[in-house]
């Protein structure tokens, strides 16, 4: 492994939040060089319209990792985060907001004297509620961090409605996401799995949820691993076009997907490379566009001394399809999301963007023709670090993409948000959807 290789791994074990480590190279793997990149293109549509900056949360402490949901039988999104007081200690809360930026109701989703962090949520409109899912320090001293999880009915939370184990395997239990399957109204949750001595090596599981009572299915399985390198950084999209799932990881150097049937079973031989240049490509994001039959996945390439941002078009059937630049101008283009709209017929890419000290969030809307938009910035850069993390989910007629953001002057870090609004208009999908007798 060369000097580069090796220093990247160091970078990307630190800035992941709690410990998701890099796995070793190995010896004859084929690294293909990457396949012409196609023309960007554009559909005309021009730079979208920014709302007005929102002040999600302003708690006077640390406030990290937003995730964001949409509800479409309120017209809301939900926003959750984790939360870290002056002592250490840390809980989840969210916020509500419409899809206008008026905020709702605010309200804690776990908290206790033992950490959470790390949340997911997602939507259910038959029962009309979210699930949000976290990791937990279990002992409380970060011996064994679990998976848990708690139904949020849309307008806030319910006291019946108690938080309840996912994962409390004897390893930890890193970064989960969870995605909502309509046809077969239950959850999936995916996280990655790690030993406390290190060995082996890290590799993801899943967990399907019933949405009605959340019971399971079957058991947690594995969906990724490797004899001698890591699977980390999971993310999930369910294509409704065929009640399949994606998830996408990466082993430190390269980006590998595994297609799922509804009840996860593995399709087209399990796992497959998205993307393995001579360069490092990391910390992938996965969205499917349903009217498409298509996922688009974004990701990171260390290259020249700073990170770059890449999407790859995946069929319905797995198929790797063309690769695009979302963005690779000088300095560091990093911790990329992607959505697509309630219509299932277009993607927008959000990311930071910046040097060292200071960044912006910026964003990109991409069709699933293979035309990308002009790229724009959502937020300039702060007199602090400045803006990260940023997180985006689709609406009917806009995005909500939510960051954080450094407070100038002060250790405190906020979660802000945007409304992003195309200016070509959308074709509104309302989904039918089973009622309960």
């Amino acid at each position: 492994m060369n000097t580069k290789r090796t220093c990247l791994a160091i970078l990307i074990a630190s800035i992941v939040v709690l410990a998701v480590g890099a796995g070793p190279r190995i010896a004859g793997t084929v690294r293909a060089l990457p396949p012409a990149l196609a023309s960007p293109g554009a559909s005309g549509a021009g730079i979208p319209q920014l709302g007005s900056e929102i002040v999600v949360s302003a708690l006077d402490n640390k406030q990290h990792l937003p995730a964001v949901a949409y509800n479409w039988k309120h017209d809301e999104y939900l926003v959750v985060w984790h939360n870290e007081w002056g002592g250490g200690g840390r809980d989840i809360y969210a916020q509500r907001i419409t899809s206008r930026g008026e905020l709702r109701s605010w309200f804690a989703v776990s908290a206790g004297p033992k950490s959470r962090a790390q949340p997911s949520v997602a939507y259910d409109p038959v029962h009309d509620r979210y699930l949000v899912v976290w990791i937990y320090d279990v002992n409380g001293n970060g011996s064994d961090w679990d998976v848990r999880g708690r139904f949020i009915p849309w307008q806030g939370p319910s006291g019946g409605l108690t938080e309840f184990p996912i994962c409390f395997w004897n390893t930890h239990q890193w970064n989960p996401r969870v995605v909502y399957a309509r046809a077969q109204e239950e959850f999936l949750v995916v996280w990655t799995n790690q030993y406390q001595a290190g060995m082996p090596p890290m590799y993801v599981s899943g967990q399907r949820i019933r949405a009605a009572n959340g019971s399971f299915p079957d058991g947690a399985w594995t969906i990724a691993n490797h004899p001698t390198e890591d699977r980390v950084n999971a993310d999930v999209a369910y294509n409704l076009a065929r009640s399949e799932y994606l998830v996408t990881y990466d082993n430190a150097f390269d980006i590998y997907g595994t297609r799922l049937t509804w009840n996860g079973a593995k399709l087209g031989g399990g796992e497959f490379p998205i993307a393995g240049w001579p360069d490092a490509e990391t910390r992938p994001a996965v969205a499917a566009c349903r009217e498409a039959d298509q996922y688009a996945v974004v990701w990171q390439s260390h290259r020249l001394g700073d990170f770059d941002l890449y999407l790859r078009f995946i069929r319905g059937n797995g198929a790797p399809d063309s690769v695009h630049v979302i963005s690779e101008f000088a300095g560091h283009q990093e911790n990329a999301h992607v959505a697509c709209n309630v219509s299932g017929r277009q993607y927008m890419v959000t990311w930071q963007e910046g040097g060292t000290t200071t960044y912006s969030i910026s964003g990109r809307l991409v069709n699933p023709d293979k035309t990308l938009e002009q790229g724009f910035q959502i937020v300039a850069p702060g007199q602090a670090p400045g803006h990260t993390h940023p997180a985006i989910a689709g609406g009917e007629t806009n995005y909500l993409v939510v960051w954080e953001h450094q407070r100038p002057g002060i250790w405190f870090r906020d979660i802000h948000g945007r409304l992003i609004t195309p200016r070509a208009p959308y074709a509104l999908f309302l989904p039918i959807v089973k009622r309960k007798s």
